[in-house]
């Protein structure tokens, strides 16, 4: 497959998980697709999934996946995903080392084209192997993924992945 993570020949596709926990989740995913909408064309949209905070204790956590069609470099669209975070009422906090609440979070989790690293970003997201608040949204519509570097497909990483936080779809 060349490299690439796609079973189909579709390129230039990033996969970013959006996640909110903070005012109202619902309405603050809507708009931050709605802006991001009107820099990269919105390719497909998964479900709303609910579950617990994961590395702290807060509210439960509203995640959905996009794909979204990006011909620029990733640490443009990077740029861009912070600037609508703040645009959206995100305030990181730079001592924090851990996990907090958020307004929103959005996370470059996989690119067509494989690997990506820069100074600001590591493509596949480092941690998302750890996390079924990544994986399930993503064996969602996403299950002919591969990992580029485990060349594991989503369902296989799904099944061993030892996370126990429970996932739900939102309803």
């Amino acid at each position: 497959m060349d490299g690439k993570i796609r079973s189909t020949d579709q390129r230039n596709r990033v996969l970013i998980l959006l996640g909110s926990n903070l005012e109202d989740p619902i309405s603050v995913i809507k708009a931050v697709i709605n802006d991001l909408n009107k820099l990269a064309p919105l390719v497909k949209k998964g479900s709303l999934y609910r579950s617990k905070s994961w590395g702290f204790e807060g509210e439960d956590f509203l995640n959905q996946m996009i794909e979204v069609k990006w011909e620029f470099p990733l640490c443009d669209l990077m740029t861009c995903l912070l600037d609508i975070e703040r645009k959206n009422g995100r305030i990181r906090n730079k001592k924090l080392q851990d996990y907090e609440n958020r307004v929103i979070d959005i996370d470059i989790i996989l690119w067509s084209e494989g690997e990506y690293l820069s100074p600001n970003l590591e493509v596949p997201h480092p941690r998302m192997l750890k996390r079924r608040f990544v994986l399930i949204p993503l064996a969602e519509y996403w299950s002919d993924w591969t990992h580029p570097n485990s060349k594991s497909s989503i369902v296989s990483l799904l099944a061993s992945c030892s996370d126990e936080n429970l996932v739900h779809l939102h309803k």
